[in-house]
């Protein structure tokens, strides 16, 4: 059987058509590895941020004190507690940022958003947010206003002192 030039043609056409179904599907593959690394890494980050917020109540365990307690703070010990929820309420806006891009995945966010509930659980922690929340995207604000408005103060502090 002789193949003619436009069989050939037709051979090529089909080859070609392989190759760039091959092609679709490699960069498809690629595509998938790459946003797989970008989400590991923006959770990665906001890994490192969280522990980094929990090694300073260790470093500085009059936090607690400060956040909790209804007595007289000092200036001092204010200001490391109203710096201390800037960088974690930094970091949460941070992380909506990422998943209002598409970088986080929604249960990542979640598990991190939820960390908003013990930073703002006091009544002094709410009186600096107020003091702060406008330093922040407002998008951000308007959903830390919305899912703290009816949310009682945590029981946390008082749970913590009661423990032998």
């Amino acid at each position: 059987m002789d193949l003619t030039l436009e069989d050939w043609a037709y051979i090529a056409q089909i080859v070609g058509v392989v190759l760039v179904i091959v092609t679709l599907i490699y960069l498809a593959a690629q595509v998938k590895q790459g946003t797989q690394l970008l989400l590991s890494e923006a959770r990665q980050v906001s890994l490192n941020t969280d522990q980094g917020g929990v090694y300073k109540f260790i470093e500085f365990p009059k936090l607690g004190q400060c956040m909790s307690s209804s007595r007289a703070a000092t200036f001092e010990d204010k200001t490391q507690l109203m710096f201390w929820i800037i960088a974690q309420m930094r970091a949460r806006e941070h992380e909506w940022l990422q998943y209002q891009s598409g970088a986080l995945d929604g249960d990542a966010w979640l598990s991190y958003r939820d960390v908003i509930y013990f930073i703002l659980g006091t009544a002094r922690a709410r009186q600096m947010w107020g003091l702060c929340r406008g330093y922040f995207n407002e998008g951000f604000v308007q959903m830390v206003e919305e899912m703290t408005k009816d949310v009682p103060l945590t029981d946390f502090w008082e749970a913590l002192e009661a423990v032998d």
